[in-house]
């Protein structure tokens, strides 16, 4: 299949000009003006609108049960990613008791393959530690999976490492090219403010914040990155939501460490407010929204370079899973929805009013993530030989957001009534139509498994 796409303006992580690109069996072929559409190609106007890399949500949880509530599937969640302008997401593998990451690795496969819209990978989770191997960790990098999630949370659920596992972890990832993400959070410090709030019968959603003052992340990221620095290791801390936790990321950068960050958009433009209101619960997340003055501090890191992704950590449950334990913090599935805002809601409120150059945008949502997790050259640019993943952005379209635009599962969203101008109106996979014009024209039989390669490709402080 060749491709035209004429008259656009293409954006890369580096500049942006005026040109036209050609697409043959699922790759770039050519990028200049005055292309010649080959014998049978079709051609696409995209005068007035922007050309982008594909990007990658490299932070989604799908079909996830929290609390005997499961979260979007496969489908509908790279339906959603599709319409938002996400060609590639990488999704959590979870081993249950007594199973091994490659067995967990072979189901998760068989859920995905035909259920996708759009290319996706795997992040192996290191949980329930009592199972798992010396060899796993080096099996799963050959494996071309070869990132790894740790949490210093969530004890009771088996997910948490202790420190000498975490360590471990680093020791072996780092010998083998692997990197280890972690979700960090203080959970002596959490449990013993749950129980204090149970006590008093505070467990609206706005306590679910106050269990979790913004201090117990800066304190887990830096204990996560002192072993991370005595082991030789990379790590990636993901959704950081507060200043202390950019604080303790810079301290660690100037000291020469190779840490990465991402964070979401919820906690750039969301605050805790949200959860005192009369449907608080719906925005209930872990770790929870911040007071609104972390959110400068946020924007400057992505700004300087501290944080490099911007990634969404969709979780979408709907609203009656949000509502049914309304009362009960402890028993609300945490997550909010978000891949098919990511690219719109960072156009708007990063681009738009002047936060992030285009380049950054680019950046941040498609060019790091790919080099951070091993999806460079395939995915992330637009460059001659590589996929032929893009999207045609219109920056002047004006969009309310509500459900029903985001074609997903969840019959609300966290950003429904937000007025955004700029918003994508097709997007190709691999020289596919996935959207076109803003409808649905791609089978959910097109996504396949991205294989990875070499991560950390890049310094993790770009100057920008």
């Amino acid at each position: 299949m060749k491709t035209l796409i004429r008259g656009g303006r293409l954006v890369t992580e580096i500049d942006s000009y005026d040109s036209d690109i050609l697409l043959e069996d699922g790759r770039i072929a050519e990028i200049g003006k005055g292309l010649t559409p080959p014998d049978g190609a079709e051609v696409t106007d995209a005068s007035g609108k922007l050309v982008l890399p594909g990007v990658i949500d490299s932070h989604v949880h799908v079909s996830l049960d929290l609390n005997g509530h499961v979260s979007s599937d496969f489908r509908s969640t790279t339906r959603a990613a599709a319409f938002g302008g996400v060609t590639s997401i990488l999704t959590y593998v979870t081993p249950k008791k007594g199973q091994l990451l490659s067995e967990a690795v072979a189901e998760r496969k068989t859920q995905a393959v035909g259920n996708c819209h759009i290319d996706f990978g795997l992040h192996a989770s290191l949980v329930n530690w009592g199972d798992r191997q010396d060899d796993e960790i080096p099996e799963m990098i050959q494996a071309g999976i070869p990132s790894f999630k740790a949490y210093t949370v969530y004890s009771s659920s088996g997910l948490k490492s202790s420190e000498e596992q975490l360590y471990g972890a680093f020791l072996k990832a780092g010998q083998h090219g692997g990197l280890i993400e972690v979700h960090c959070e203080n959970e002596w410090i959490i449990e013993r403010k749950i129980k204090r709030l149970a006590e008093e019968g505070k467990l609206s959603p706005a306590d679910h914040a106050a269990s979790r003052p913004s201090f117990v992340e800066g304190e887990a990221i830096g204990a996560v990155l002192r072993a991370a620095y005595d082991a030789g290791a990379p790590v990636y801390i993901v959704h950081v939501s507060t200043a202390e936790g950019v604080e303790v990321i810079d301290e660690a950068l100037e000291l020469g460490l190779e840490v990465y960050a991402e964070t979401c958009p919820h906690f750039l433009l969301l605050d805790e407010r949200k959860l005192s209101g009369p449907d608080g619960q719906r925005y209930a997340t872990c770790p929870p929204l911040r007071d609104e003055q972390h959110q400068a501090n946020l924007w400057d890191g992505l700004d300087d370079g501290l944080i490099q992704v911007v990634a969404t950590d969709h979780c979408e449950f709907t609203a009656a899973d949000k509502d049914e334990d309304a009362s009960d913090f402890r028993k609300i599935p945490m997550g909010l929805p978000g891949v098919g805002t990511l690219l719109p809601l960072m156009w708007h409120f990063g681009v738009s009013e002047g936060r992030m150059k285009e380049r950054d945008l680019v950046d941040r949502l498609c060019t790091q993530p790919a080099e951070i997790f091993g999806l460079c050259p395939r995915k992330g640019k637009l460059a001659a030989d590589s996929d032929a993943d893009l999207v045609i952005f219109d920056p002047e379209l004006p969009v309310t957001i509500t459900p029903e635009v985001l074609h997903g599962h969840s019959d609300y969203s966290p950003y429904d009534g937000f007025e955004v101008v700029g918003w994508p109106v097709s997007t190709m996979v691999r020289g596919n139509w996935v959207v076109k014009d803003r409808e649905l024209v791609g089978s959910h039989e097109l996504g396949s498994f991205i294989r990875r390669g070499k991560i950390c490709q890049k310094p993790g402080r770009r100057g920008i």
